[in-house]
């Protein structure tokens, strides 16, 4: 079910699927929702199934929320959590629930969920500051991963370069190894010996510019991404 309702200016809009088989459970969220924000865009599922069947429908990304009771007539306790989180991972899953088990809340977070709330607690302003704080939260936590994701990936381009460019560094050096050893022994090629080494020098000189630039726009390239 899906009910779309313009409010009093004064807070924000809010696309919200609330998972609830209790119906004076949910008329009791909506009318808690409807306090504080400014436009609420609801959807409503009784159970799991109707749940999946919305997520599937709706493209998860439209949905600030996930509002969700713990006993479903199809699904209940971690299963159910696992399962929605898994279905629109990147929106919050906030837990309404009757039953008092801390060492519960803690596992249910662990399962990622953005937070647990007794009905009996529940207020206007907590459900509100709730999905405030678990929307944020959740942005924090995409970006988070967004910015690890960019730091491997330079990494893993710098180490490309490195290996690249270390085996053309070998020659000049290897060269260069070989022109000293002969200049030891050398009577009468020494000047020719020592242009060479300078060559050879400058060769090694270009290369090192070149894999600087390269880990410097590597580096410029994933800060500005």
């Amino acid at each position: 079910m899906f009910a779309a309702t313009a409010l009093p200016d004064h807070v924000e809009e809010y696309n919200i699927l609330v998972i609830e088989d209790n119906s004076g459970d949910f008329a009791l969220v909506e009318e808690f929702l409807l306090e504080q924000v400014k436009k609420l865009n609801l959807f409503h599922a009784k159970t799991y199934k109707e749940a999946r069947a919305i997520l599937s429908r709706e493209n998860c990304s439209t949905l600030n929320v996930i509002l969700l009771d713990l006993s479903l007539p199809d699904k209940t306790g971690t299963e159910l959590i696992t399962d929605v989180v898994a279905l629109c991972n990147d929106t919050p899953v906030v837990i309404l629930t009757g039953y008092e088990n801390l060492r519960f809340g803690v596992t249910a977070l662990s399962l990622g969920v953005s937070d647990y709330i007794l009905k009996d607690e529940l207020t206007p302003q907590l459900l509100h500051k709730s999905i405030l704080y678990s929307i944020e939260r959740k942005k924090m936590n995409l970006n988070l991963l967004e910015q690890i994701t960019a730091v491997e990936e330079q990494n893993k381009k710098l180490s490309e370069i490195a290996w690249i460019q270390s085996h053309i560094v070998r020659a000049p050096l290897a060269r260069m190894m070989g022109l000293m050893d002969l200049f030891k022994s050398a009577e009468d090629e020494k000047e020719t010996i020592v242009d060479y080494l300078i060559e050879s020098a400058h060769e090694l000189d270009l290369i090192i510019r070149d894999i600087t630039n390269k880990a410097h726009e590597k580096s410029t390239s994933a800060l500005y991404k």
